[in-house]
């Protein structure tokens, strides 16, 4: 019994030690000012956004042969150099079999695969959003109700109506859903097919109703080619007017029929699947095109400057925006719009395909107050600064240096400030492996 009571006793006199040691260890962070921090001192300075995206040169100088007929015999490939006068392959038409010469000297980058017969056009600034309502909810959604549309990209809300409502229901798990589509006017300088959007409703019986989408033309006019295409004139993404000539095509009744545009719009597809001809291009006119975030999208314009990062060469070019589609390229829910940059070249050895980037700035503010991230703490939805006058007196309570601010703007780095009289000051920027924010506070 005498024994149970002495290791007892001896367990409490070690715990007590213990204690004693963490107790001064404690006190002693307390006392003792953090080292591993940096003071900052507040200054005006810029800020900038940056759009960065990667691609592949491509010619921006290329020379098309058109084909009525049916090729018979290829002879060159995809990159083969070629010279004025070369024999590329043969077609056959009317009963006739022609060689094909090569009408210029340069790069071979595309040659005859299928034929489509269809041209889409759409206009430029009527959008629909087609959402999917769950088979016990329709009952309460009827045509020309009301409905909200908020672009994220553009950070803006279309308003618009119901303008048709699918009788044929889509099967997804247990429950059917029907098809609802939402039309509204919207601003093609902002807002593109593809970008992803919430619609917003209120529905009697449920309150408001928001359901997740893509935008798409609302209004589409398709010109169908009966017979051969021999000619396009318009790439996917051209705004084109009313009564612009497409292309050509040879009908079983007539030769050389000019495609004509029935409206003014956006061409949103091509005749696709049997391209009619080569493409030749000339290997020293190059461009590069990157694919850009919807986000980013309407933050730029034709004309504006880029910075272009050729890595097979570890060189940078000073480059322009020539063109900026105005249909994307959805990928599951992300959408991305096709960037051409023009760039001068003329002394680089640089090659069709080569991978390059592009970085373009979005948006700029100058002459503001900035500190870097690491100087920022946060305490619910309020932040602030910690004044290095703290290091006069470490062992006073951190929150009573507090510097509230609010902010503003940010890129990577550094992150606008806003508060009263914070030029000149000097502020703490906390390493993440200090203790400081811990033993420091009360």
């Amino acid at each position: 019994m005498k024994k149970n009571k002495k290791s007892r006793k001896s367990i409490w006199i070690a715990l007590a030690v213990l204690t004693l040691v963490l107790v001064i260890l404690l006190m002693s962070f307390r006392n003792q000012t953090p080292t591993d921090l940096k003071i900052y001192t507040i200054e005006k300075g810029k800020i900038e956004l940056i759009a960065l995206a990667t691609g592949k040169l491509t010619s921006s100088n290329e020379d098309r042969i058109k084909l009525n007929g049916s090729v018979t015999d290829t002879l060159v490939a995809l990159g083969d150099v070629v010279v004025k006068g070369d024999i590329l392959g043969e077609y056959t038409r009317q009963s006739s079999t022609n060689s094909l010469y090569a009408p210029v000297s340069g790069i071979v980058t595309e040659v005859p695969s299928a034929l489509g017969s269809t041209l889409a056009i759409a206009g430029s600034n009527q959008f629909k959003m087609v959402i999917q309502v769950a088979e016990t909810e329709l009952k309460r959604i009827a045509l020309g109700q009301y409905a909200e549309v908020y672009v994220s990209a553009v950070d803006q809300t279309f308003y618009g109506s119901v303008t048709k409502i699918n009788q044929v229901a889509t099967v997804m798990g247990p429950q059917s859903t029907f098809g609802v589509t939402l039309s509204f006017d919207g601003n093609t300088e902002m807002v593109r097919v593809g970008m992803s959007a919430v619609s917003k409703m209120q529905l009697e019986g449920y309150g408001d109703y928001y359901v997740h989408g893509k935008l798409e033309a609302a209004q589409e006019t398709r010109v169908t080619i009966d017979g051969s295409l021999t000619k396009i004139d318009v790439k996917v993404g051209d705004v084109v007017n009313k009564n612009q000539k497409l292309g050509e095509y040879q009908s079983s009744m007539k030769p050389n029929v000019k495609i004509i545009a029935t409206r003014d719009g956006i061409v949103t597809s091509i005749p696709s699947g049997l391209s009619t001809g080569f493409i030749i291009a000339d290997p020293d006119a190059l461009e590069l095109t990157v694919d850009i975030t919807e986000t980013d999208i309407h933050k730029l314009s034709l004309g504006q400057s880029a910075d272009i990062y050729i890595e097979a060469i570890d060189r940078h070019f000073e480059g322009s925006i020539v063109k900026i589609s105005y249909v994307g390229n959805t990928n599951l829910d992300y959408t991305t719009y096709p960037v051409t940059l023009a760039f001068d070249e003329a002394d680089a050895n640089v090659f069709l395909g080569m991978s390059g980037s592009a970085s373009i700035v979005t948006n700029t503010k100058e002459n503001i107050l900035i500190v870097p991230f690491e100087a920022i703490l946060t305490e619910g939805t309020q932040r602030y600064l910690v004044s290095s006058e703290w290091l006069k007196n470490s062992r006073r309570p951190q929150s009573e240096y507090y510097l509230p601010i609010e902010t503003g703007l940010a890129n990577a780095f550094y992150v606008e400030v806003i508060g009263d009289d914070l030029e000149g000051k000097e502020v703490l920027i906390i390493e993440k492996a200090s203790l400081f924010p811990v033993i420091g506070n009360p």
